[in-house]
């Protein structure tokens, strides 16, 4: 390549200073990295002051392509150089321009975080071989697509084809001279920045902009008024409102308005930039604070007294602590967010409702829907729209919320409608229509708290993957996203035995290594990913009409079963129950964000499966009820009883002299329920071991037998989880109840 392409990168950075908004440029040619970063230092001469991020794939240790970026770019910007792998440091980090090579490695989720970390006037670069090369080749992510028995030439290539397609409009520019294609699409404007005001604090002033500026006010009024408040921060990616977050705390430790504050999130990495924030403020009024690091990892700031400390969101939600902040609350379970609220006097929630984090639209719709319930609760609304890195209307911005299909929202539907008007197809996504691709995944992305950019990456590319829909006049209602599973080579069986997990292949996986059945591999499933139906059409039939479909067609092309995989919630659980599924798996330990237990469960298509699936069932219901007082003792006792719902195992109760005895004693009110401990653990085990059959019990009643005798849950929590004011009390009364049922069944 020679002075042409130089130019057209000068122009395209030209373009980028005179118009204060970001440009991008894609170069495809055989020596793509290296012609980017000489021109660059051509172009920018020596100590040009300008900040670089380059990214790339590792190679035995080292980012591929770095020694290069150093020898031409090394002594010219300041350089960050990152591995792929490492992408989400960068999130909350700025810079000029990003060179990006995505020669061997391209992934959704780090094009999200990196192409939003560019400032305005600066430049987003991205480096691949020649067209035709790239696009008949494999990149390191694609390997992970190729399920046994697929193999990587059954990798389809559509997200590739994807971005590149994706270039051409205004300011997004293509380079390609080895394939003849050059997409240059110049975009004047005038010259715009970020509008920024000055909050003057203490010795020093900080930079901010109006949104921020409100957000920080709306912040500390809600949590210096009367009675329990929360408030709802919600704003597009790149608005600043973790910013907002920590110089509001800071601004209530200065005036003394808090005592501690418990800080969540779904991990700690969005939370070093509150932390950061926060510690900018408290500098800026010369107010000394320690830092309180775990593991190399700042979990706490202290000052004036006052901790503001991190816990994951399971452990948010469990402790009585008045202050509770929230960030990025749309990747956190719903029901989660509601038990910060109950244990909390003030509130605050923070989230992006598009973009990167989690599901926008659905947090909206869901939680801010139920705050409504609450009569007794003040809620304040700030939605953030100013831009803090570019000026509104960025065409880097427009681009990757295009092409990623961030900003992707349902279609508009008929409230009355019923499930026999709709049809069932199959989605071609490599023919349909983009505007119909982003209802379809507008209505996707809400079906689950936690989204990422690599799920369209996975739907477009995966050839174990397809998507389905319900429709209504062509336009989707019901959106599926379908894995095929099993079917798995016996070698690559006994591999999997031996510790080696094939990619894919979720259930198969759980039912050979927990439960030992190997045949079950090479059986023929679907596995169902996600299944979401309309916001407004919810609960009235639809998603099982999409499951029957689903069901009828996984049969009608030969497959044995039918499945999913998700975390569990009570109401979530019944509605696979409901639809004649067998739960066969709980994973041992809880999500780290959401709390939740992972739950599998099958739907066996003919009658010898069913035989291999109800023998699994029976030997998961026997190994759940035997961990309950350890493994799973932080499973919600509702869950713990619907898992136990679909199969039954046979159980002869036998008590000896003493303890029926002692079971007499309590009986009769003379002795504690520590008196007969034993006697009741043996008939609650020995109940829900058969169970579920002619019941004198409620749920709730369930439950609480499940929770003390079989969880060996204190009276204390008990009293808590159940909200019973006299826990022993009614806890002997459906003792009582359920051995009168032994009674007069004469097992007693």
């Amino acid at each position: 390549m020679g002075f042409e392409a130089m130019e057209v990168l000068e122009r395209v950075y030209r373009e980028a200073l005179d118009s204060g908004e970001r440009r991008l440029l894609t170069v495809a040619a055989d020596d793509s990295l290296e012609f980017i970063v000489k021109s660059l230092a051509n172009m920018l001469g020596r100590a040009s002051g300008v900040s670089l991020l380059y990214c790339s794939d590792s190679l035995d240790g080292f980012v591929r392509g770095e020694q290069v970026v150093r020898e031409f770019l090394g002594d010219i910007v300041d350089l960050t150089v990152l591995d792929f792998d490492m992408s989400e440091a960068a999130m909350g980090g700025t810079w000029d321009i990003l060179v990006a090579d995505f020669s061997h490695q391209m992934r959704a989720n780090d094009i999200g975080r990196l192409v939003e970390t560019v400032r305005g006037g600066g430049l987003v670069l991205f480096a691949i071989p020649r067209l035709t090369e790239w696009l008949s080749s494999y990149l390191k992510f694609q390997y992970k697509l190729a399920s046994p028995p697929y193999k990587i030439d059954d990798v389809r290539q559509m997200f590739k084809e994807r971005f590149i397609r994706s270039h051409g409009r205004s300011g997004i520019n293509l380079y390609a001279p080895q394939d003849n294609v050059i997409m240059e699409n110049p975009r004047r404007v005038d010259y715009r920045t970020p509008q920024f005001i000055r909050l003057d604090w203490g010795d020093k002033s900080i930079r901010v902009t109006g949104d921020q500026a409100e957000a920080v006010e709306a912040m500390v009024d809600t949590i210096s008024e009367k009675g329990k408040s929360c408030m709802v921060l919600v704003a597009n990616r790149g608005r600043g409102k973790s910013a907002a977050l920590g110089l509001a705390l800071s601004h209530l430790i200065k005036r003394r308005s808090v005592r501690d504050v418990v800080l969540t999130a779904p991990g700690l990495e969005g939370i070093s930039i509150v932390f950061r924030f926060l510690m900018l403020g408290l500098d800026s009024y010369g107010i000394p604070y320690r830092k309180i690091y775990r593991n190399g990892e700042l979990v706490a700031v202290k000052s004036r007294g006052v901790t503001v400390f991190y816990l994951t969101p399971t452990s948010a939600s469990e402790v009585d602590v008045k202050y509770k902040v929230v960030d990025e609350a749309a990747s956190i379970p719903i029901n989660l967010l509601f038990r910060i609220l109950g244990t909390s006097k003030k509130t605050v929630y923070s989230t992006t409702i598009h973009g990167y984090e989690g599901a926008g639209r659905g947090f909206s719709i869901r939680f801010l829907g139920r705050l409504k319930e609450y009569s007794d609760l003040q809620v304040r609304m700030v939605r953030m729209e100013t831009p803090i890195r570019y000026p509104p209307g960025d065409p880097v911005e427009n681009w990757l919320y295009d092409f990623l299909l961030l900003n992707a929202e349902p279609p508009d539907v008929d409230e009355n409608l019923k499930p026999e008007m709709t049809e069932y197809n199959a989605v071609d996504v490599s023919s349909v229509d983009e505007e119909w691709l982003r209802r379809w995944y507008g209505i996707y992305v809400l079906a689950h708290y936690r989204n990422r950019p690599n799920d369209l990456e996975y739907l477009l590319d995966s050839p174990h993957h397809m998507a389905r829909s319900l429709e209504y006049k062509g336009m989707p209602i019901v959106s599926l996203h379908i894995a095929e599973e099993g079917r798995i080579p016996s070698k690559v069986i006994e591999e999997m035995m031996a510790g080696r997990e094939p990619p894919g292949h979720m259930i198969p996986h759980r039912m050979a290594i927990h439960y030992g059945y190997k045949s079950f591999a090479k059986l023929y499933g679907w596995r169902i990913v996600r299944i979401a139906v309309h916001p407004e059409l919810q609960d009235r039939g639809f998603g099982s009409k999409a499951l029957n479909m689903v069901e009828a067609e996984a049969k009608d092309k030969g497959a044995d079963w039918v499945g999913a995989g998700f975390g569990a919630s009570p109401s979530l659980l019944r509605f696979w129950l409901k639809n004649g599924y067998i739960p066969v798996h709980a994973s041992p330990r809880r999500n780290e964000v959401s709390g939740e237990f992972s739950v599998f469960v099958v739907k066996p298509l003919n009658r010898d499966v069913e035989k291999l699936v109800m023998g699994v069932a029976r030997e998961f219901k026997m190994r759940l009820i035997d961990s309950l007082h350890d493994v799973y003792f932080g499973m919600n006792p509702t869950i713990c009883r619907q898992l136990m719902s679909k199969a039954q195992v046979p159980s002869k109760l036998s008590l000896t002299k003493s303890q029926r005895r002692r079971l007499q004693g309590y009986l009769a009110g003379r002795h504690t329920y520590e008196m007969a401990s034993d006697a009741l653990y043996r008939i609650v085990r020995n109940y829900f071991l058969r169970y579920p059959g002619g019941s004198p019990l409620t749920g709730e009643m369930e439950d609480l037998l499940l929770a003390k005798c079989l969880q060996g849950k204190s009276w204390q929590l008990i009293a808590s989880n159940f909200k019973l004011k006299r826990p022993i009390e009614v806890f002997r009364e459906a003792a009582l109840r359920l051995i009168e049922f032994y009674r007069i069944e004469g097992k007693i």
